[in-house]
């Protein structure tokens, strides 16, 4: 591959992580002919880097950033704050505490600081809380530089968080969040009595504070719970929880990609929803004799 060529797919792809363009749009943005700007566009299909979706009888090409929580782009600005955010995080945490932070400490820096700032990235709610869509490896540079404020912000987060291992974090986010969901997954995980009266009660907080659209495999998880026993149910909640909130995370992130966000995730929510269903199913049928 030519330095050109690599140049223009290189545009593309920076063009696509903004937003979803047509061929003609991408032909008009980088002053390409419509014949090129569809080679290029098919090329990174087959690389599976762009997802084509016909929408009101147009092509449309998404972006699928493999680097990013399920192929999820992040505008290039964004990105680039992101990563800057993360080299300083990791660079303060290795000053005052001679370690790297864990992903789970990274985490929840980001978003603190992106509430405190109003920095609007794009930091969703998953299975451990607050999670940033573009993944923390520890190999950022700092691509733009941070403002006074910024850097104070994080200094000081980070020498809070940094303290504290992943599961004390957790436990703090949800309760400063006031994540009632959350708070209730801690208090079933950690849940060990007989008491069928306080399993009863955790499990209802459960179906009230789950989304909507999951109550049924929440009530189904819940009802298989009473019948055979948390320590019986506990062996499929990892993957029951997943699917709980992969459907916040999509949740939490529609301000930052509107309607897009299903091209991405509604295929991979519904088979989390079908994993979850069967894994409760052949619990529930493993261990209860028919009559």
């Amino acid at each position: 591959m030519s330095d050109k060529t690599q140049e223009i797919i290189d545009s593309v792809k920076c063009k696509l992580m903004d937003k979803p363009l047509s061929v003609s749009e991408i032909s008009e943005k980088l002053k390409i002919n419509w014949r090129t700007a569809e080679n290029y566009l098919e090329i990174l299909k087959k690389l599976d880097l762009v997802k084509e979706i016909n929408i009101k009888n147009t092509r449309t090409f998404f972006y699928k950033d493999k680097d990013n929580y399920f192929d999820l782009p992040v505008k290039n600005k964004d990105s680039k704050l992101i990563s800057s955010i993360y080299f300083k995080i990791k660079k303060t945490c290795l000053d005052l505490y001679e370690k790297e932070p864990t992903k789970t400490q990274v985490y929840k820096i980001i978003w603190k600081i992106n509430e405190e700032l109003n920095l609007g990235l794009p930091v969703g709610w998953y299975k451990y809380g607050p999670c940033c869509v573009q993944v923390y490896k520890g190999d950022k540079k700092e691509d733009i530089k941070l403002d006074n404020n910024q850097i104070n912000l994080i200094k000081s987060i980070t020498k809070e968080y940094c303290i504290l291992d992943n599961i004390q974090l957790q436990k703090k986010i949800y309760k400063d969040a006031k994540k009632d969901l959350y708070e209730t997954k801690e208090d079933l995980l950690e849940f060990s009595s007989d008491d069928k009266t306080e399993l009863n009660m955790i499990l209802m907080d459960l179906i009230k504070y789950a989304p909507q659209d999951t109550i049924e495999t929440t009530t189904d998880f819940s009802r298989a719970t009473l019948l055979l026993g948390w320590n019986k149910t506990k062996t499929v909640f990892d993957t029951f929880w997943k699917y709980i909130t992969m459907v916040v995370f999509k949740k939490t992130l529609e301000f930052y990609y509107g309607n897009n966000l299903e091209i991405y995730l509604d295929e991979k929510i519904e088979e989390a929803k079908k994993e979850a269903q069967l894994d409760i199913t052949n619990l529930v049928r493993s261990n209860v004799k028919p009559k």
